[in-house]
């Protein structure tokens, strides 16, 4: 065997190890194009179950906003009445509290006013004593000068 017949002999065998790993290589890359195909199958049939479904939830998402916006629009006076009511009552708890404000201030100007007549009085007591008794020792003292 020359030397040109081994290196073809080696060639065609390198050659041939090519096409078995070429032929390897296209079987898996088959396999996994059927896998991707029935994924794709599978995903698609997935999706057009999904959208009809969305559909559905959209649609009964829209009649249940159209309810809440006429429930909402029928509320709407409620509100506003409450609203009045809640107003009333803080005018009526402003007249109160006002009310109330006044009487204590009446309550205090009564006791700073009694307050001022009891020390009035005592005053007036004390003074007529403090007299009584002058009197009494002036009368004690005429007496001992007799």
């Amino acid at each position: 065997m020359t030397f040109a017949q081994l290196a073809g002999l080696i060639a065609a065998i390198a050659f041939l190890i090519l096409v078995i790993f070429a032929c390897i290589l296209l079987n898996q890359l088959s396999k996994t194009m059927k896998e991707t195909n029935k994924s794709i199958t599978t995903l698609t049939r997935d999706v057009h179950y999904l959208s009809q479904e969305m559909e559905d939830v959209l649609s009964n998402t829209n009649t249940l906003l159209d309810d809440i916006n006429h429930k909402s629009e029928q509320l709407d006076p409620a509100v506003k009445a409450v609203a009045d009511v809640s107003q009333s009552v803080s005018e009526v708890n402003a007249s109160l509290q006002e009310m109330v404000d006044k009487v204590r201030i009446r309550h205090e100007k009564r006791q700073l006013d009694r307050g001022i007549f009891k020390i009035a009085g005592k005053t007036i007591i004390l003074d007529a004593f403090n007299k009584f008794r002058q009197h009494r020792k002036q009368k004690k003292g005429m007496t001992n000068n007799e």
